[in-house]
């Protein structure tokens, strides 16, 4: 099989935990790769206001699938799908998270505004090195300016479950990052990054089955099922790893790189 595209995770895959940057070495052979004909793409739960500058180094992608596949860009970062919480849905997490005192942010095209818990998510950005432009939105007003096309939150499993049986008629998911953690992604059913990668295939004229997807989390597994071929890397939870066809090197200290040269060895 000839793969025309990459699609490619940033925390915990192309950026090891801990990095404040992804590897120089990632960057150099994710370009290697993209100059001998393959697309290359970033699927990450970050919204694109998330990817900071500097953090991919010297890529260039030719697309998005940016806030867990709620929203997903071209190589210029128009806006070529957009996915948003309706006001009911919106309405509903915040009276849910404040009701338990949790941590909420919503996504949105100029910043992750943090409706509930800012200092909160201020000290786990600083702990995991992660700077993704989140500023204090405790003032519950900017989706008067836009609908957030995406959700993040801290909550405990069990209360995503009460959650659900109380807003279950909603239809909202909660995809958790890794197994034991209480971070996850939100959104509607059906809006993961594996429906964000037939969609950006799709505007590319390529076919799902000639995509290579590389992830570690259990948000994921959508994608690296939806993948022809899914990679999850060393590190990665055991979910994404049943998930994926094949079990990559570990991300660190630049795990991408090696794939890259294994996958398409002629760009090298």
């Amino acid at each position: 099989m000839k793969y025309k595209l990459l699609l490619l995770d940033i925390d915990g895959t192309l950026r090891p935990s801990g990095y404040e940057r992804i590897p120089r070495e990632n960057a150099e052979a994710v370009n290697a790769v993209q100059k001998a004909g393959v697309k290359i793409a970033i699927a990450t739960g970050r919204g694109r206001t998330g990817v900071g500058k500097g953090l991919l180094r010297s890529i260039k992608p030719d697309g998005w699938v940016c806030a867990g596949g709620a929203q997903l860009l071209d190589n210029k970062e128009n806006d070529l799908a957009l996915h948003r919480l309706s006001n009911e849905e919106m309405y509903a997490l915040v009276d849910f998270f404040e009701d338990y005192e949790l941590p909420l942010r919503f996504t949105f095209h100029d910043a992750n505004y943090a409706y509930i818990g800012y200092q909160m998510f201020v000290e786990r950005e600083k702990a995991k090195n992660l700077n993704n432009h989140i500023v204090d939105g405790e003032d519950q007003d900017h989706h008067l300016v836009e609908m957030p096309f995406g959700a993040f939150g801290f909550i405990p499993r069990a209360l995503s479950q009460k959650f659900q049986e109380k807003y279950g008629y909603l239809g909202l998911q909660f995809l958790y990052s890794y197994p034991g953690s209480d971070d996850c992604d939100i959104s509607e059913t059906g809006v993961d990054k594996g429906r964000g990668l037939c969609e950006l295939a799709g505007l590319m004229g390529i076919d799902p089955a000639e995509c290579v997807a590389v992830g570690d989390g259990d948000n994921d597994v959508p994608m690296l099922r939806a993948a022809g071929l899914g990679i999850a890397m060393g590190n990665a939870s055991e979910p994404a790893k049943a998930a994926a066809d094949r079990i990559g090197p570990m991300a660190e200290p630049c795990g991408v790189a090696e794939l890259c040269r294994s996958l398409w060895p002629e760009a090298f």
